[in-house]
């Protein structure tokens, strides 16, 4: 990392009201970024800032609402003086069986995963292009690779997520746009919702090699956040893994190459 380099800088960081990106506006702070956490519980957002010590304001954002993204990268503009970053940690996470799942699962899991990061890298993509700024993705290890059975709808939307991504970075290769592929991690946050139905399914994981059990932390996570904005090289991919005994996925690109790895040793 490249020390003193995020001092100033301006970051928004989507979901942050809890769990990972909580952890991760916190950390951009302590590296002496200026930070606006936004989620759909602006009294959480604001509280997290205020914890912080630094500069960091709490905004409220619901990134299914096309006018509320907009405006939140308005407000943040504002209040930061500018925006330069920005992190989308925003995420529902659907444990379902397909056969199980109605349309309003794949509804909710689309809004939050798919749309809502679509309208925010929308409404921020002028500021990023002038500041030669990042847009960061947190995408999971479930959407490439062996197939996770039990959570399809979620990883759907992250594979959609993905391949949004990587058109991002072919229409507009002025700005960097990083995936970071985040494997199972305990204290994530507060997007999950489950069905009895994808447990019978979820059962059979360490049998077919996708999950041990081992978990990643916020801090590790908030960590390759944090090498992402710090670097002086522009970063595609990054795999957060927990320290565990090699997966299939674990040095899996979404093309069947490698990625960059940071191995949570909490």
């Amino acid at each position: 990392m490249y020390e003193g380099r995020l001092i100033g800088r301006r970051v928004l960081v989507v979901g942050a009201s809890a769990g990972i990106g909580r952890v991760i506006g916190q950390r951009l702070v302590a590296a002496g970024a200026q930070v606006a956490f936004a989620s759909r519980r602006k009294e959480a957002c604001q509280e997290a800032a205020e914890e912080t010590g630094g500069k960091a304001i709490g905004l409220q954002c619901d990134v299914s609402d096309e006018a509320q993204c907009l405006r939140l990268v308005a407000d943040t503009a504002e209040g930061l003086g500018g925006l330069d970053d920005v992190v989308y940690s925003a995420g529902a996470i659907s444990l379902v069986a397909l056969a199980d799942a109605d349309a309003d699962w794949w509804r909710r899991t689309f809004e939050t995963n798919v749309l809502g990061a679509a309208m925010v890298t929308k409404a921020a993509l002028g500021h990023l292009k002038q500041s030669n700024g990042s847009m960061v993705y947190l995408s999971s290890v479930s959407s490439i690779g062996p197939v996770w059975p039990g959570i399809g709808v979620y990883t759907s939307t992250k594979a959609a997520l993905n391949r949004m991504v990587e058109t991002w970075r072919s229409e507009h290769p002025e700005v960097g746009f990083t995936r970071i592929f985040v494997g199972p991690t305990a204290d994530a946050g507060t997007g999950s919702q489950f069905d009895m139905s994808a447990f019978e399914h979820m059962a059979r994981w360490a049998g077919i090699g996708v999950q041990s059990g081992a978990l990643c932390t916020p801090t590790c996570i908030s960590e390759a956040v944090e090498l992402v904005l710090s670097s002086a090289s522009r970063v595609w991919d990054v795999t957060v893994v927990p320290k565990d005994p090699p997966l299939p996925w674990a040095n899996m690109h979404a093309d069947g190459g490698t990625t960059a790895q940071m191995i949570d040793e909490a």
